[in-house]
């Protein structure tokens, strides 16, 4: 009997460990469960907002799908709504289509943003402005806007409006991008309180030498463009010591600033 009891006793235990075993193993599973279905819910609701906000058609909310998942599980965004908001965003701002470059387009947003707490429509609007302006990609723009303000292009906070107000005087003038973001590199350097103060000055001397011509000869001489030169010299295809005079014209502006 005693033999028998113990027998009894141990399946007992058994039984209780298998069943207590169970219950854990079955309420994890409902947790994992519960978890999937918030998720799915929440990309779901992502999707929604963002087929809203766009106006998708349902072959490119296929598309769209994709790069949420991607964008977000790549630690982008503090939740697929959010990814989702931005890239409704970018759809509305540059009517770009394909999956790769809007997947890259997302995460440098969310990169510049989280790194110097650039605004979102600020941003795409800078990345616009360049791409327009000087014909660049969405990479080459972004990562401009990022290597300027590594330089400290950015610490009066206004490199993304310098870029949208002043891109298209550089433009006119004949700089391109990088020589743009040189000229203001240089003028910081050489102790513009604001690279705004150095894109205004470069405006001013675009209208001027357009339209006072005979008042700004002198200057045209001094810049090495000879005594007839014009605003049109200026904006043809430059020499290096050409460019030169123009990134030294730059450093005398931002001195008289």
């Amino acid at each position: 009997m005693d033999e028998v009891k113990s027998s009894a006793d141990n399946l007992k235990s058994a039984v209780g460990g298998a069943l207590k075993e169970a219950t854990a193993t079955a309420t994890a599973i409902g947790g994992a469960v519960t978890g999937a279905i918030v998720s799915a819910n929440g990309e779901q609701k992502a999707l929604n907002s963002l087929q809203a906000q766009a106006g998708l058609t349902a072959e490119e909310m296929a598309k769209y799908k994709n790069v949420l998942e991607d964008v977000y599980t790549g630690n982008f965004g503090e939740s697929q709504e959010e990814v989702a908001n931005v890239l409704a965003l970018i759809k509305q701002t540059t009517n770009e289509t394909n999956p790769s470059k809007l997947k890259d387009m997302t995460e440098n947003l969310f990169t510049l943003r989280d790194t110097y707490d650039y605004d979102f429509v600020e941003t795409l609007r800078a990345v616009n402005m360049l791409m327009e302006q000087f014909g660049v990609t969405g990479d080459e723009a972004f990562n401009l806007i990022a290597q300027g303000s590594q330089k400290g292009l950015n610490k009066n906070g206004d490199l993304l409006d310098t870029i949208n107000e002043y891109s298209v005087h550089y433009k006119q003038l004949g700089y391109d991008a990088n020589e743009f973001f040189n000229s203001l590199e240089n003028g910081s350097k050489a102790g513009t309180f604001s690279i705004d103060k150095l894109g205004d000055a470069m405006k001013e001397f675009g209208i001027r030498s357009k339209d006072t011509a005979s008042s700004t000869q002198e200057g045209f001489a001094l810049l090495g463009y000879g005594a007839k030169a014009s605003a049109e010299d200026i904006q043809k295809p430059r020499t290096k010591s050409q460019s030169s005079k123009k990134s030294l014209l730059c450093k005398r502006g931002a001195k008289r600033l």
